[in-house]
């Protein structure tokens, strides 16, 4: 996974909402999260358009409810982002797929809270 912002078509005002946004949904759902990963297109300096996909890594092991907490991240980053499409994956830490192995491998860390 690569790290740094140099390489990610995010502007400065998504990133720092996007950060807002996990701290708020995570403080107020009080979950611990460990790390906010960007993964896809815009991920990848040479393609163009395409939602922002975040991948949220939660300190396990969590016992938090996956769907409210997702419904409750869409909702802060649609507060901070406006509208926009915003694909949002929460890791638990309860199963490895091959999805979310593929996302940390092509993903951008944003920010680590360790």
């Amino acid at each position: 996974m690569a790290t740094g912002f140099t390489k990610i078509r995010l502007a400065e005002r998504e990133r720092g909402g996007i950060r807002r946004a996990v701290a708020r949904a995570c403080d107020e759902m009080r979950v611990p999260w460990r790390r906010i990963i960007l993964f896809g297109s815009r991920a990848d300096p040479l393609r163009r358009g395409g939602d922002i996909d975040l991948l949220i890594e939660l300190d396990p092991p969590c016992q938090t409810d996956r769907f409210a907490l997702t419904q409750k991240l869409r909702l802060t980053l649609e507060d901070e982002l406006g509208e926009r499409r915003v694909d949002v994956v929460v890791d638990d830490g309860h199963g490895e797929e091959a999805f979310l192995q593929r996302a940390r491998a092509t993903g951008v860390e944003l920010w680590s809270n360790t």
